[in-house]
């Protein structure tokens, strides 16, 4: 998925013996342990297969709570604190908050993201994956006045090869084998499905099934998981139009071009509630007309850390730990599920 400039479910791997990296500073022993999780069950996904016996033994080694796989020295950029990042600008609905309100937990004079233009603010603690960082967080043992915010300012520079500054990133980047090679990802804390993203001008604004999408004109960017679904799943009556990447696809939707545009439905978010806003010029708002369930496969979406930084194992199993106790679908429901009202195309 590429969400900004050209933008899973319960896997824990603990890493017990695993050292700091050199150069890395360390958390100091006795970090507040995690809430202890409630009943609630975070629902399971199409994802979760069957335990193998093998599997079935790692989990039966594996700490139960975020406590565990966090307890002792971790590999932090600062010690004692937990430094995290995110692009900027940030948008809703996965940032919330005024970026020109000073938060409580937000450095004096404001963060990078004040200044910045229709931007959220990540000290806000608000949009889903301000709400999820922070939960993450809390879960890891750090509160909120121990998390700082670094602004990344190209989408690629997070998961490009190298030395990160932070020590997670969020950001709608989707887990993919070729960005795992230069970043280590963790497990999943959001699937994103595809959909079509159109203008409310076009008549294609009041459809509700795939056979009526059939008879539009469709595009995506090449060689995306998105154009594959118009080719093997919708399979239009008219030719779907390729392109070189989103910016193009886009554009070409604000040129009546093409009747839709298959993007996944994080992308969808942002081009509509962002690239399709137009602070100048008024036109036709962006809508999304509808999302696609099974059989497409949704794109995983997970945090990033630098390439087999051993911290993963406590974001993991932070992860694990707000899912089972049903923070990580409070939070769901609340910032994407309730209000967004996008339909699933039958």
């Amino acid at each position: 998925m590429s969400l900004r400039r050209p933008f899973a479910l319960l896997a824990v791997a603990l890493m017990l013996t695993a050292c700091a990296a050199p150069g890395a500073t360390t958390r100091p022993t006795g970090t507040p342990a995690a809430a202890t999780p409630t009943a609630a069950a975070a629902t399971p996904t199409a994802a979760a297969a069957t335990p193998t016996a093998a599997a079935t033994a790692t989990a039966a080694a594996t700490p139960t709570t975020a406590a565990d796989a966090c307890a002792g020295d971790l590999a932090l950029k600062n010690p004692g604190r937990l430094t995290l990042s995110t692009d900027i600008p940030a948008f809703p609905p996965w940032w919330g908050g005024e970026a020109s309100e000073q938060y409580p937990n937000e450095p004096d004079g404001g963060s990078e993201w004040t200044s910045a233009d229709f931007s959220a603010e990540p000290y806000s603690m608000e949009g889903f994956e301000g709400a999820t960082a922070y939960a993450i967080a809390e879960a890891m043992g750090f509160g909120a006045d121990e998390v700082d915010w670094i602004a990344n300012p190209v989408f690629e520079l997070a998961f490009a090869p190298g030395e990160k500054p932070f020590d997670f990133h969020m950001a709608q980047i989707s887990i993919t084998p070729e960005r795992a090679e230069a970043v280590t990802f963790t497990d999943p804390y959001f699937d994103s499905n595809q959909s079509v993203l159109a203008l409310s001008s076009n008549e294609i604004r009041g459809i509700a099934t795939l056979a009526q999408l059939k008879a539009y004109r469709l595009g995506a960017a090449a060689n995306t998981t998105s154009f594959d679904l118009i080719e093997n799943i919708i399979a239009p009556d008219v030719e779907p139009a390729v392109y070189p990447d989103n910016s193009a696809a886009l554009l070409a939707l604000q040129n009546d071009q093409i009747d839709g545009l298959v993007v996944d439905l994080s992308t969808a978010f942002f081009m509509r509630d962002a690239q399709l806003e137009d602070f100048d010029t008024p036109q036709p708002e962006g809508i999304i007309v509808g999302q696609f369930g099974p059989p497409a496969v949704p794109d995983q979406v997970g945090a990033v850390l630098e390439l087999d930084n051993a911290l993963v194992a406590c974001v993991n199993q932070a992860i694990a730990q707000i899912k089972t106790d049903g923070t990580h679908a409070e939070i769901l429901d609340m910032w994407i599920n309730a209000g967004q009202e996008v339909i699933f195309l039958d």
